[in-house]
């Protein structure tokens, strides 16, 4: 399975819809995680200014998006994959996880499945 198909398949599991704009963004960003794990430590300054240019729009639309998307989706995951996922990471089992540790945890997720 391509490298796309396996990031829409677990976002969707994780409760992502692809009518969400936010949703593109957390995948693309997602398959440029997967390729540099260094996008992860900034997303603000390399990662977000890249999907910004790709999609046009700005840096703060694509983080602003992303977070909605992450935010919608969070009630209706797979609760099993999401502790799979994001194990300790989160304080509580209600707590949504920010767009970085969203991205980074997914990203590494998916590479340590290959």
């Amino acid at each position: 399975m391509n490298i796309g198909r396996r990031i829409s398949r677990i976002l969707m599991l994780l409760g992502n819809q692809p009518s969400v704009k936010g949703y593109q963004y957390i995948k693309k960003g997602i398959a440029y995680c997967m390729r540099d794990p260094r996008s992860v430590t900034n997303l603000s300054q390399l990662l977000y200014p890249k999907l910004a240019e790709e999609f046009g729009t700005t840096s703060a639309a694509v983080e602003r998006a992303a977070r909605s998307a992450i935010k919608e989706s969070w009630h209706r995951r797979d609760r099993e994959l999401s502790k799979e996922i994001f194990s300790n990471s989160l304080q509580g089992s209600n707590d949504v996880p920010s767009n970085s540790l969203y991205i980074a945890a997914v990203a590494e997720w998916l590479n340590d499945e290959e």
